[in-house]
């Protein structure tokens, strides 16, 4: 929701892009009121630490609440 985020930095989550896959990493950057492209919904910027074939860090900028969740690996 607006303004309440519903994850911390350092959290663990989940998202999936639409042709791209189910991505894993944690929270870096929390925009609680939005972006200027989507100022509805709170969006986060996510590290993933095992990105494309060379398993390298890549930050996923702007990625809405609405598609991200908690991950916890076993």
């Amino acid at each position: 929701m607006r303004g309440n985020p519903k994850f911390k930095i350092g959290d663990s989550v989940q998202f999936m892009l639409e042709n791209e896959g189910m991505f894993h990493g944690k929270v870096y950057i929390i925009d609680p009121y939005g972006t200027f492209e989507d100022p509805s919904d709170v969006s986060y910027d996510i590290m993933v630490e095992d990105w494309g074939p060379k398993k390298e860090e890549c930050l996923f900028k702007h990625i809405p609440e609405k598609i991200v969740s908690s991950y916890n690996s076993l």
